[in-house]
């Protein structure tokens, strides 16, 4: 454009008609490839097939992408960037030559490194002239889905809910309903103060407790942290898979013991999962495929809460990125009542403060362990 501004002034101040010819060439030059570039965009039609709406973390899905359109003015390659469900744009560009009017079709891999909501699918197109000098792009609508990659489950040992090893005040938690009273009977050996009924016993000169309903078999607790985890982008998705995974293998080895198992969510829009066989694991997976790292409360302001769940609680697994003092100590104090409590820290890191934590939990009797989010190893 400089250089045809120069031409044509030269044109206008001397006259020659050279000037104007090589003024007029350039102009057409211009014409032709802002005419081939956008008669190429405007008729380009893409068509993507094989995106599925669900995947697992770690699957390549194959896509099958057809392309054509019917500009007959020559064009450079043309550029189909895609949006998917990874960070490597390199990755996402498929660049290939496409000759008027006919059809070709391209195969793409989409992989899916981490779990979680994505759009995925066709983004825009890229098309430039064939002597570069216009470079369109349009955006493809109708050409993106909504993709859930879920996450993998762990292999992971089902807890043991040995509800009578403290004594028969857990004995009695974990068999009778506190909620549901059924009657009265007289004192036996053994029988706690608590249930004593006062009035009854002072109208009938005789002492007499409180009989339950038989409650269903103790739950387990599954509590992750979903507060937001200080750390680079592909890192904090590293992390945030392993803290999914590590509760969905928790999940499922209980469900094939057929426990009934909770899993309350408290993202910033909370949310809870139950089920008690394994035929319901589905459910939980589709959960921590779309819980968010973005809770408005610490990991240790949702221990605090969850303590009057747990009468009916057999079993509580506990799945942070960072363990401080105050949740070794909300896990102590659960194995106190009985609870058998195993506690995941999702970390690389090996301090001596750290490590003094979770040699604290096990004299406790709580099971703790160390889980690599990068090589997927667990530290004793």
């Amino acid at each position: 454009m400089l250089a045809a501004a120069t031409l044509l002034a030269c044109a206008l101040s001397t006259g020659a008609g050279v000037y104007y010819l090589l003024f007029f060439f350039l102009l057409a030059l211009l014409l032709l490839a802002l005419a081939s570039a956008l008669g190429t965009l405007l008729t380009l039609r893409v068509d993507v097939r094989g995106v599925r709406a669900r995947a697992v973390r770690g699957e390549a899905v194959p896509l099958i992408v057809t392309a054509r359109h019917l500009c007959p003015l020559p064009v450079a390659d043309v550029r189909l960037i895609f949006a998917m469900p990874e960070d490597d744009l390199g990755a996402n560009t498929i660049t290939a030559f496409l000759p008027p009017f006919a059809r070709r079709e391209f195969r793409f891999v989409m992989r899916c490194p981490h779990r979680g909501v994505y759009e995925a699918g066709m983004d825009r197109a890229v098309v430039s002239d064939i002597f570069g000098l216009v470079e369109l792009r349009r955006h493809l609508r109708g050409q993106k889905v909504r993709v859930e990659i879920l996450p993998r489950a762990r292999d992971m040992e089902a807890l043991e809910l040995r509800a009578g090893e403290t004594g028969p005040e857990s004995r009695s938690r974990a068999a009778e309903d506190a909620s549901s009273p059924s009657g009265v009977r007289a004192w036996q050996d053994g029988d706690v103060l608590k249930k004593v009924h006062w009035k009854l016993t002072m109208r009938r000169r005789e002492v007499l407790v409180r009989t339950y309903e038989e409650s269903a078999r103790p739950d387990t607790l599954i509590l992750p942290d979903l507060s937001p985890i200080n750390a680079l982008k592909d890192q904090a998705l590293t992390i945030e898979d392993c803290v999914c995974e590590i509760c969905l293998g928790a999940a499922r080895a209980q469900l094939l013991n057929s426990d009934p198992v909770s899993m309350p969510l408290t993202c910033a829009i909370p949310s809870e999962s139950a089920g008690r066989s394994i035929a319901e694991l589905p459910g939980f997976q589709t959960a921590l495929a779309r819980a968010t790292f973005d809770s408005p409360y610490s990991y240790e302001q949702v221990l605090s809460s969850m303590y009057r769940r747990m009468q009916r609680t057999g079993g509580v697994v506990l799945v942070t990125a960072r363990l401080t003092m105050r949740i070794a100590d909300a896990a102590v104090r659960m194995r106190q009542m009985g609870i058998t409590v195993n506690v995941f820290w999702v970390s690389d890191a090996q301090r001596d403060e750290a490590l003094a934590l979770t040699a604290r939990l096990k004299l406790a009797g709580v099971g703790a362990r160390v889980i690599n989010p990068w090589t997927a190893e667990e530290s004793a």
